[in-house]
């Protein structure tokens, strides 16, 4: 779906104020920083950062979150991968693995889709380091959650481990669009954030 700029016409406006007129991305933009600001998960992101993915792990004490600014853009923006673990209270006590550790760029090295196979609707990000693969998912069915977490792969072996999430993550992989590659490597060959 394109997304086009929402206006509001100023003769319905009650207030009858020429700043009816707001983009939907500026609104976007908004959305992002109060979501960021009054949701319960962790906020491990750096403060100029909001998570387009974060949860916390459903068997152990664990966050993973992808990390960008508000507002993202190609220019300047940049995306982080963040696993690490929690204190007893559910704050951040140590980022066990950063992905990558050069911000500048680091656009380029995620792979990101939508797409539906054998009925199941899945989103993902994912990015390779040295031998693994780092995939972050949601996987529904209808408007049931099948899983959603984090997958390790061992591109040799091919063994992979799987971190669910305590609950539904937030993941605002739409804002990902246009901005992060397809990834070639899904169940129906190469999708993209449609």
């Amino acid at each position: 779906m394109r997304r086009e700029p929402l206006w509001i016409d100023a003769r319905s406006d009650p207030l009858g104020d020429n700043a009816a007129m707001i983009s939907s991305s500026h609104l976007r933009c908004g959305y992002l920083v109060l979501l960021a600001m009054f949701s319960s998960a962790v906020q491990a992101c750096d403060s100029d950062a909001v998570a387009l993915f974060g949860c916390d792990a459903a068997s152990s004490r664990k966050f993973i979150e992808l990390c960008a600014p508000s507002p993202l853009d190609a220019r300047s923006g940049h995306l982080l991968y963040r696993f690490g673990s929690l204190d007893k209270d559910g704050v951040e006590k140590a980022v066990e693995l950063e992905y990558p550790a050069e911000r500048k760029g680091s656009l380029k090295r995620f792979y990101a889709a939508t797409y539906t196979h054998n009925g199941v609707y899945t989103q993902s990000v994912r990015f390779v380091s040295g031998n693994y693969g780092y995939t972050v998912f949601t996987r529904a069915r209808g408007r049931q959650t099948i899983d959603t977490g984090g997958e390790v792969r061992d591109r040799n072996s091919v063994k992979t481990s799987i971190i669910s999430c305590s609950e539904r993550p937030r993941f605002y992989i739409y804002e990902l669009k246009g901005l992060v590659a397809c990834d070639p490597e899904t169940p129906v060959g190469t999708a993209c954030v449609k």
